[in-house]
């Protein structure tokens, strides 16, 4: 009876000890699980686009709404490049909502993903380089800016917000290539957004060819209720010769004098970026400064060009 017994209780122990040891080993998997999950900020698109007769990627940030918090409907700003800077620009988009010095609302954002951006962004076909001389050999290209247009408005804005919270206010923000295409937007089409960001734009291209179209055209553009900002860097690229810097300042005089105060919110040179670094300061300045809320004790340094 003795050993009967103890035989039992042996058992018994054993047994607890597999429940032990499976529920250690359950535990022990269930913490790394917990530590590789995933944050995420969007969701990943494609459509296929009848204007460009291609497939187009995109990516979508929505706010998120808090518990208790009653649902809004958002401005959205359509981001080119969007691959190269959406995690910043959504970040910047959140910081400045919850800012009590910004006007900005929690934003909506759609960053536009590039398939030929030099196709896409410019407004004419050229073969002229940076320094405005053409070589033997160079084959003239881009020149799609007004199909690209089409899409982002035709297209891509009916699909993004046909299941969105939106409140009918566009921001189009760009940097180089899609600096220049935001500019030629607003002036060739300045319904189709409310705001305009345009960081170091490529007022180069084609021998300056929007420069002077902004001299024949700005004049009779109605640029009500619009904004823009603009950024130029101005810290020279030694491997390159550009007729860039020269551009930028009879740009800004045409913005000054043509666009007026309520087009032209603002725009600055930065001394100590070059056209590689410069887009997410600009980004960041360009929310700041079109929706800077004065407050008690705080004020926004003037930054003139």
């Amino acid at each position: 009876l003795f050993l009967r017994t103890l035989q039992t209780e042996k058992r018994i122990e054993m047994r607890s000890l597999h429940i032990l040891f499976i529920l250690v080993v359950v535990t022990w998997l269930g913490f790394p699980l917990r530590a590789q999950e995933a944050i995420s900020i969007g969701t990943r698109h494609t459509l296929f686009s009848h204007v460009l007769n291609e497939a187009r990627e995109y990516w979508v940030y929505v706010p998120a709404t808090r518990p208790g918090e009653k649902e809004e409907s958002y401005p959205v700003l359509y981001l080119l490049d969007g691959d190269s800077f959406f995690h910043s620009v959504v970040g910047f988009t959140r910081l400045f909502s919850t800012s009590k010095v910004s006007s900005l609302p929690p934003c909506i954002v759609v960053a536009v993903l590039n398939t030929n951006r030099t196709r896409d962004f410019t407004p004419t076909c050229s073969a002229a380089r940076r320094d405005g001389t053409v070589r033997p050999g160079d084959k003239p290209e881009g020149g799609g800016a007004g199909q690209f247009c089409r899409f982002l408005t035709e297209e891509l804005r009916p699909a993004v917000e046909q299941d969105l919270p939106v409140n009918g206010q566009h921001l189009l923000a760009g940097h180089s290539y899609a600096g220049l295409f935001t500019l030629h937007v607003l002036l060739n089409y300045p319904g189709t957004f409310d705001t305009y960001i345009a960081i170091d734009p490529s007022l180069w291209w084609d021998k300056g060819c929007f420069q002077k179209q902004v001299e024949r055209q700005v004049d009779k553009v109605d640029f009500s209720g619009k904004q823009l900002y603009v950024a130029f860097a101005t810290q020279p690229r030694p491997d390159r010769k550009l007729s860039h810097f020269s551009l930028t300042d009879d740009f800004y005089r045409e913005c000054s004098s043509s666009y007026g105060e309520a087009a032209f919110a603002g725009g600055i040179k930065k001394s100590d970026e070059t056209h590689g670094t410069v887009a997410l300061p600009g980004f960041y300045d360009g929310l700041k400064t079109l929706f800077f809320r004065s407050a008690v004790g705080i004020s926004l340094p003037n930054k003139p060009l």
